[in-house]
């Protein structure tokens, strides 16, 4: 919903600022931009007051405000502590927000804008070309002409964290899984949602649905978090355009396997691991329990961290502050380091290549000896 069809909701943010602390016992905060910039307005409530100032013309748009609307991982842990009638619309509402920002030509930030342009010209945020989408396909993988299922990889799989491309296509190879990959796919459009460029993201829905359709194939799967939100969520609920196929993410697809019977694993891990849940996956699907069930059945010491599901920490990479705010997206990703680090787990799995990426690059960036996975790279493993 636009932000005007939202202000009625807006009123029901009674400034307590429960939503500042998770539910936890040990009463942990639980917004990464209020832990690092400090003062209230970073907080939800803070930008629910200026989304009333906005709307209600008592605010105008200045470069400060700006700062504070995109300085939000959209992490959604606000929404889970909230005990009101505005829980389920926090985040809605700042997404809405900023799309008002968009359309008022104050926003998003230039290098925001920078990659939605190039989403329209090449189809992926990445400043990549639309060609080199499946370089790293390996060859000796085979996709069917006659698939029951489509892998839609996703950009940052594609472009950047390839090895869970990788990996994923060979667990379903070994699986005997009939799968192929669109030949023309374009960017599912969660960056261009996240950042409030909503009006470039129809057309991607389209595309990339049609063409799923076009093959009549009755499931998806997805090793991207942010991706399987976006065509579950955003596609229907947003953009009015409605899947005529099951979206799976792959922690789901793989648990599915396990439960059937059809998925084995002969050669056991002998690994602690701690696992970090994707806001995507796991506070905006309720997906919390399928990547568990996978790394339990690949016979790993799984330990979990204080704050876990649905009051995990926020990778920090999220809602465009890894672009936007890089230095503020780092210290974010320290923070949940510093959570896996009181486990004594020798490796950090997560189930989204957004999330180990910036979650590796601060481990790098601050000399954090911990190795950081996908959970795909574990289970092909396991598998070789």
């Amino acid at each position: 919903m636009s932000l005007e069809k939202l202000s009625e909701i807006l009123h029901r943010c009674y400034q307590c600022k429960y939503c500042t602390f998770t539910g936890h016992p040990l009463f942990y905060e639980n917004c990464p931009s209020l832990v690092e910039y400090k003062f209230e307005i970073y907080s939800a409530p803070g930008r629910m007051s200026i989304a009333k100032g906005i709307l209600n013309g008592e605010l105008k748009w200045t470069d400060h405000l700006i700062h504070v609307l995109y300085s939000c991982t959209t992490c959604g842990n606000c929404t889970t502590q909230c005990i009101y009638p505005i829980s389920q619309y926090i985040t809605e509402i700042i997404e809405a927000l900023r799309e008002k920002a968009v359309k008022d030509g104050v926003g998003p930030l230039p290098r925001h804008k920078q990659f939605g342009e190039h989403v329209l010209k090449e189809h992926n945020p990445y400043f990549e070309k639309h060609e080199d989408r499946l370089k790293w396909l390996p060859k000796d993988v085979e996709l069917s002409d006659k698939p029951d299922i489509v892998y839609f990889v996703g950009c940052t799989s594609s472009y950047r964290q390839t090895e869970i491309a990788i990996a994923t296509v060979r667990i379903l190879s070994a699986l005997g899984v009939k799968f192929t990959i669109l030949p023309d796919e374009w960017c599912c459009g969660s960056p261009l949602l996240r950042t409030g460029q909503t009006d470039i993201v129809r057309d991607l829905a389209k595309h990339n649905v049609k063409l799923i359709h076009s093959l009549g194939v009755k499931e998806i799967v997805t090793s991207c978090a942010g991706c399987y939100r976006t065509f579950r969520i955003d596609y229907p609920r947003k953009l009015r355009v409605y899947p005529r196929f099951r979206i799976l993410h792959i922690t789901e697809f793989l648990e599915r396997e396990i439960k059937k019977g059809r998925l084995k694993f002969e050669n056991k891990l002998d690994l602690k691991v701690t696992y970090h849940d994707p806001c995507h996956l796991a506070r905006h699907a309720k997906i919390f329990d399928p990547p568990r069930t996978v790394l339990k059945s690949l016979g790993v010491e799984l330990i979990e961290m204080k704050r876990t599901r649905e009051n995990a920490f926020c990778c920090g990479a999220g809602g465009g502050v890894k672009s936007g705010y890089p230095d503020f997206a780092l210290k974010t990703a320290y923070r949940r380091l510093e959570d896996a680090l009181k486990t004594n787990a020798s490796v950090l799995v997560s189930s989204c290549p957004f999330c180990k990426r910036n979650l590796k690059d601060a481990s790098e960036h601050y000399g954090v000896q911990l190795e950081v996975l996908d959970i795909t790279e574990l289970v092909a493993k396991a598998l070789e």
